[in-house]
């Protein structure tokens, strides 16, 4: 039986990042959906599934790979994992 989903948050952290917190893992992707530009910090965080889900058109990428999963778009989105003993983006 799989564990409690564990928490999620979005923070923005420039222009054009945000950085996306699942559990202890933090994630640096584009602020903006490649297909209509919907401003992901507004998305929904799916943290068992490591997805993020654009609030216009419902388009939905792995927070691992940047892969498209599901909706109207095949490009896919700008990610990287920061490490776990990498400070944050800012906070260097």
């Amino acid at each position: 039986m799989p564990g409690p989903t564990p928490p999620a948050s979005v923070e923005q952290i420039s222009e054009d990042r945000i950085r996306v917190t699942v559990g202890d893992r933090q994630f640096e992707v584009g602020a903006y959906c490649p297909h209509r530009r919907g401003h992901l910090a507004h998305g929904y965080v799916n943290a068992a599934r490591l997805r993020i889900t654009c609030p216009l058109h419902h388009s939905s990428y792995s927070l691992e790979t940047g892969e498209a999963i599901t909706g109207p778009t095949s490009d896919p989105l700008c990610v990287r994992e920061i490490p776990g003993d990498a400070p944050a983006p800012g906070e260097a």
